[in-house]
C-alpha cells in the first residue's frame, strides 16, 4: 500500500518519551514496534480545530467493538472520521485503558517522579497550544487488555513482535502524538521500555 519512495518524516520515539508531528490528509501514518512489546498511546487532534479530538468512545459507539480491523475508520469527538486503518500486523490494541499520569503511579504503585504518558504528551504538545485539559483518552497501540466474563480488565503483556505496525490513512489534517509508555511496573510492555518509530508517507 506504501511506497518507501513517499516516505517524508521518519521519527524515532525514545523509550519511556513522545514526540509529536502533523499529518495532511491523505497521508498514510505509520506507527512501528521497534523492539516488540513496546505500549504506544497515540493521540490526534483536528489541525484546524484543536477541540475536535480522536476518540475512543466515539470509535467504539460506531464500529461496535472494542476492537479494530482493517477497514475501520477511526472517529474524532464530533465523529468525524479522522483515519482510516489501511494494514495492521499487530492486530493487539486497545480502546479502554487511560493514559498512566504521575497519580497512576503514586496511587497504584507508590511512586513519585516517575516518568508518564500524559506529562510526554504535555510536553511535546505544548508547542501547538495543546494542553492537559484537553487530551482524550488514548488509542493504546500495541496494547492488549483482556475482559474478564466477570468484567474484570486484565492488562497483559503485549504480544507484538519487532517490525509489527498499524498503517492508517489521515481524513484530516492533524497534529499526532506518540508516547513510548513508560510503564515498567506491571507487564503491558514485557521486561523494558523500548523505542517507537513514526513514518510518514505522501500519497
Amino acid at each position: 500500500m506504501i511506497n518507501e519512495k513517499n516516505l517524508i518524516t521518519e521519527i524515532l520515539v525514545p523509550g519511556g518519551h513522545g514526540r509529536s508531528f502533523e499529518v495532511q490528509k491523505g497521508q498514510y501514518l505509520q506507527i512501528i514496534d521497534v523492539e516488540g512489546q513496546q505500549v504506544a498511546d497515540f493521540y490526534a487532534f483536528n489541525s484546524q480545530n484543536h477541540q475536535e479530538r480522536l476518540s475512543p468512545p466515539h470509535t467504539r459507539t460506531s464500529l461496535r467493538s472494542l476492537t479494530i480491523k482493517v477497514g475501520d475508520l477511526l472517529r474524532s469527538s464530533l465523529r468525524n472520521p479522522m483515519f482510516e486503518v489501511i494494514e495492521d500486523t499487530a492486530q493487539s490494541h486497545d480502546l479502554l485503558i487511560a493514559a498512566c499520569d504521575e497519580q497512576r503511579y503514586l496511587v497504584d504503585y507508590g511512586v513519585s517522579d516517575h516518568r508518564s504518558c500524559v506529562a510526554n504528551f504535555e510536553e511535546v504538545l505544548q508547542p501547538y497550544g495543546i494542553s492537559r485539559d484537553m487530551f482524550p483518552e488514548p488509542f493504546n497501540i500495541f496494547q492488549s487488555t483482556l475482559i474478564e466474563p466477570d468484567g474484570t480488565l486484565v492488562q497483559q503483556t503485549s504480544p507484538t513482535k519487532a517490525g509489527e505496525y498499524i498503517l492508517m490513512k489521515a481524513q484530516m489534517d492533524v497534529i499526532g502524538a506518540v508516547s513510548a509508555c513508560p510503564m515498567d511496573l506491571n507487564l503491558i510492555g514485557g521486561s523494558k521500555i523500548s523505542d517507537i518509530m513514526v513514518r510518514i508517507y505522501d500519497q
